[in-house]
């Protein structure tokens, strides 16, 4: 009796033991439950609260879970399944990115999503490959949105171009002194030829020649009052051109040309040492034209009080490393040289910042030579200065090279 009543109790005793453990085991399960639950929304916070577009796939490339900027910059429904990376990629970027993620780890790519409506979505894009301790494989893409940045740039490029437009029409009126001596000439010209004839009609038959000489050369001086007024026309209204082929030595010839009674005015010499290669860069013919005529104007205005100005010009070939490559290059070198009043070592690495202007005030923006920096740079080119006060000046630009091998002369 007393042995099945202790079996009893031992029995007893074993099932509150078991009850214990099982109510133990429920009670961890549901703490464990609720941290996983927990670190879950936490995680779905983040990811909700990230700017970046987060996306894990599968191994076969299949959207498993995203954050809600994927969703709300591709257009994309979040109850929507069965979405595959192929859905939102162009045929390129997803041969891209596939082949980026078989190899692993990757950062900083950068490519272009297609929304559900269609449009481009330009983004940089980092990703990740991991395995589960079951041997499951997903990926991690993350990808920084780049439209703001590329409309951003594109503002500051419409600046820029609006700036060497500016440049280019302040340009023109610092050339308005040689330009009215230009014009006032074969007007004075004109009027006084036409005066002559006048008289003459009071004898037309015995002065005939001389009314024929009179009308060919009123009509000569019309004409060239009017390739100077269309040049001055062109140079004021060209716009941006495509990147083509440029001949450094014909951009030259018109730059001086356009500036003969400038040049003629500050009774300044001109000498020119030109490869006789027929050198080319590849650019845009109204933005060297821009960069030469700032150079030249600046060699101008500082040989203004030298008693006997020289401007000297010169084009040559370079060999160069390249900055991006850090390879050997060919450039053609534009050397701009004056024995003017030159500049100060203190202002020389301040002369391409913008609105640094050693000028008085109200003569000058300081933007000539920033505009120059950044057309020069935008080119794959640099430029250099060098200089000895009261003495002379260098400024020297250097423009990648074209070579052609089917072109011929």
């Amino acid at each position: 009796m007393d042995s099945d009543n202790n079996e009893k109790n031992g029995n007893n005793i074993l099932i509150d033991i078991l009850e214990r453990q099982k109510k133990d085991l429920v009670v961890r399960f549901l703490k464990k439950h609720e941290e996983v639950e927990a670190n879950k929304s936490f995680i779905d916070k983040i990811m909700s609260n990230l700017s970046d577009l987060i996306v894990v796939l599968s191994a076969d490339l299949k959207i498993v879970q995203a954050n809600k900027e994927f969703y709300k910059v591709l257009e994309v429904k979040e109850q929507e399944t069965g979405l595959s990376l192929g859905d939102i990629t162009g045929k390129e970027s997803l041969q891209l990115l596939t082949g980026r993620l078989s190899a692993g780890e990757f950062q900083d790519m950068e490519t272009t999503l297609i929304s559900h409506s269609g449009k481009p979505v330009p983004v940089i894009i980092r990703g990740t490959t991991y395995v589960t301790e079951s041997g499951r494989i997903l990926h991690m893409l993350v990808a920084s949105d780049r439209r703001d940045f590329y409309e951003v740039m594109g503002r500051m490029r419409e600046v820029q171009d609006q700036l060497i437009h500016s440049g280019r029409l302040a340009s023109l009126g610092e050339m308005a002194a040689g330009i009215g001596h230009e014009l006032t000439q074969p007007l004075n010209t004109v009027l006084l030829l036409a005066r002559n004839c006048i008289k003459a009609m009071e004898n037309p038959l015995h002065n005939a020649a001389m009314i024929k000489e009179n009308l060919i050369t009123i009509i000569e001086r019309v004409n060239h009052s009017s390739s100077i007024i269309r040049s001055l026309k062109g140079f004021a209204s060209k716009v941006k051109e495509e990147v083509a082929p440029v001949r450094i030595n014909v951009i030259i010839f018109d730059v001086l040309s356009f500036l003969d009674a400038q040049l003629l005015l500050s009774d300044i010499k001109v000498d020119l040492t030109l490869d006789e290669n027929d050198n080319m860069v590849l650019g845009q013919e109204v933005r060297i034209e821009q960069v030469l005529l700032n150079l030249i104007q600046n060699a101008i205005q500082a040989m203004a009080e030298t008693r006997d100005p020289i401007l000297r010009i010169s084009t040559f070939k370079h060999t160069g490393v390249d900055p991006e490559s850090l390879q050997p290059k060919s450039y053609v070198g534009i050397s701009v040289i004056d024995n003017g009043e030159g500049i100060e070592v203190d202002v020389l690495n301040k002369i391409f910042d913008p609105f640094f202007t050693t000028r008085e005030v109200g003569s000058g923006m300081g933007l000539g030579l920033s505009i120059v920096e950044r057309i020069v740079r935008g080119f794959g080119g640099h430029i250099k200065v060098t200089s000895t006060p009261h003495n002379a000046t260098t400024f020297t630009v250097y423009l990648p090279e074209y070579v052609n091998n089917n072109y011929r002369e």
